[in-house]
């Protein structure tokens, strides 16, 4: 399965927008503000929360800045470089040096550091070429420094985490006019912005709306970044995050970040079949199939494993773990029996889930177990095609079936719950009752039921 991410930047780009749709996709506050704190970077506070724009409801992320033992928020308008400040804070890393040796030292990932770095050189790059100066010697506003520097690596943090192979934006859109910098009344776009346009071919629209729509940090992303710029012939939209701007425009100031899956060839399968059980049930006889919502079928799915290994946890603590990560949506969950150092015998608790819910997995396995680290990896799995059918066993009763297929073949797997009852119901042996259910359904499936 290829998994790429989509920006759709009818209303331009920014930092926070791009970070509060990322986080709208499924990355939590809570794994966010950890990451953050390996920058070890003081005087900000970030807050996540729900809004409107035009009566769509969005993720708006915002970076409170500490000034004289007080809280402001920031517009995320944009920074520019400056040679002199009236005023300056201990914690300040304004310089693009700075800046790079600051997340360069820092305790995030290498795929993180990589990122960030990449977006703040497109930016010190262009602003080198306004203003007429090495890169190295590039100066962002005292306030806005630390605003960006949470902003790109939030963002950077937030890509890592979603795990995409590619990203892809649109031709981003821009206002006219005028807007307000540190040193007094610009050109909308920024020339910064207006650079990196020209430095990296980002397709633009300049729109008859008065304001600035694309930030440099927006820009510097969109960038950086952005690997491919023409949508797939054929995908499907898996999840959609959607972030606010700061500013009002008569059109709803949003990000749209959309995960694309390009495997259309399951979903085209999957489509077909659905069409040709909807097609049964109208042609079929008085108790055809009931099909109910099909699993999503493809041929290849990227999952994450984790795994830890525990000598001092009790089987009841094992098996309400597992229960919980069951809950919480772990895709399936095992205890395999292992010898530890000093020959102790142990389990390893092992968990597959989707990429997006490793921190809510790593979460359960710290509180409902004795487990003080854990190992996690990616990896690709083959699935079946598959749809949950129901079928009538001779004495009336109604179980469900898992119906899979691979090359022409059919399989059939009743379900574990609706055998149990029926079991019970007729007080009869569970091999019996499902042997019924799976002629039931092997002759509906085939036409020869009733």
């Amino acid at each position: 399965m290829s998994r790429k991410l989509y920006l759709e930047c009818y209303s331009g780009i920014s930092g926070d927008m791009t970070v509060a749709a990322l986080t709208d996709l499924g990355v939590e506050e809570a794994f966010l503000r950890q990451e953050l704190a390996k920058l070890h970077l003081d005087g900000y506070e970030i807050k996540i929360s729900r809004t409107k724009k035009n009566q769509i409801t969005a993720a708006d992320f915002d970076v409170i800045l500490k000034e004289d033992g007080e809280m402001h928020g920031h517009s995320h308008d944009h920074s520019h470089p400056g040679e002199g400040h009236e005023h300056s804070h201990s914690h300040s890393h304004n310089s693009y040096k700075e800046i790079s040796e600051l997340i360069s030292q820092s305790e995030l990932n290498s795929r993180v550091k990589e990122m960030s770095l990449k977006i703040f050189h497109v930016i010190a790059e262009a602003e080198a070429k306004v203003h007429g100066m090495p890169v190295d010697q590039v100066h962002f506003h005292e306030v806005g420094a630390v605003d960006s520097i949470v902003d790109i690596t939030a963002a950077a943090i937030c890509l890592d985490k979603l795990g995409f192979d590619s990203i892809l934006t649109s031709e981003l859109w821009e206002g006219k006019g005028t807007t307000w910098c540190q040193h007094g009344r610009i050109p909308v776009p920024a020339p910064a912005v207006l650079e990196m346009m020209a430095d990296h071919r980002i397709p633009v629209k300049f729109t008859p709306v008065e304001g600035e729509m694309i930030t440099p940090t927006g820009a510097g992303i969109a960038a950086a970044l952005t690997a491919e710029r023409k949508l797939p012939e054929r995908f499907v939209v898996e999840k959609v995050g959607v972030g606010a701007g700061k500013k009002d425009f008569p059109h709803a100031n949003i990000l749209r970040a959309m995960i694309l899956n390009t495997d259309t060839d399951a979903v085209s399968e999957k489509k077909e079949k659905a069409a040709g059980s909807t097609e049964n049930r109208k042609n079929g006889a008085d108790n055809a199939v009931k099909t109910n919502q099909g699993i999503a079928a493809g041929s290849l799915n990227t999952v994450t494993v984790l795994e830890t290994n525990v000598d001092d946890c009790s089987g009841e603590q094992l098996g309400y773990a597992m229960e919980c990560l069951l809950r919480e949506g772990a895709l399936d969950t095992s205890c395999i029996p292992v010898y530890m150092k000093k020959n102790r015998p142990a389990y390893m608790l092992q968990v597959i889930c989707r990429p997006k819910d490793e921190e809510k997995m790593e979460t359960v396995i710290f509180r409902e177990t004795t487990s003080i680290g854990l190992r996690k990896y990616r990896e690709e799995r083959s699935i079946l095609p598959r749809e949950i059918i129901t079928v009538t066993l001779p004495d009336g009763q109604e179980v469900r079936v898992k119906k899979c297929s691979h090359h022409g073949q059919e399989f059939f797997y009743p379900e574990y719950e609706d055998m149990k009852a029926a079991c019970r119901t007729a007080d009869r042996s569970f091999p019996e009752i499902c042997k019924e259910a799976v002629d039931a359904a092997d002759k509906r499936m085939n036409g020869d039921g009733k």
